[in-house]
């Protein structure tokens, strides 16, 4: 029986940005033919993964490819500021200080939403 050669297998979505993740924290900036290098993914596909994770705000997309995310401002910095004083919060089982932190979350979000 003649054997064929056989594509390998396509990457769940998640192990693809997962990658693409990685090579962003090894290098600034990186090309769609590096990211199809690393993930194995069609011109599409990468286009869609990148377009994914930038929405995410795991990275930023550029012309020709994407790099790592810009820091936040402003409202945006206060709600990651709030969320992340929720997460302290909850590791420690502090949940009144969890609640007050998720309401200025929210109330950093609406703001966010409406400027």
């Amino acid at each position: 029986m003649p054997t064929t050669e056989s594509s390998p297998e396509p990457l769940l979505p998640a192990v693809r940005h997962q990658r693409i993740i990685e090579l962003l924290a090894q290098t600034e900036y990186v090309t769609i033919a590096d990211v199809r290098n690393a993930t194995g993914a069609s011109l599409a596909t990468t286009q869609r993964d990148l377009a994914r994770l930038a929405t995410t705000g795991a990275l930023a997309r550029v012309r020709g490819g994407a790099t790592r995310p810009q820091p936040p401002r402003g409202e945006a910095r206060l709600l990651a500021a709030c969320l992340t004083r929720v997460r302290h919060a909850l590791d420690r089982h502090d949940l009144t200080t969890a609640e007050n932190a998720l309401h200025q979350a929210l109330d950093a979000c609406a703001r966010l939403r409406r400027g």
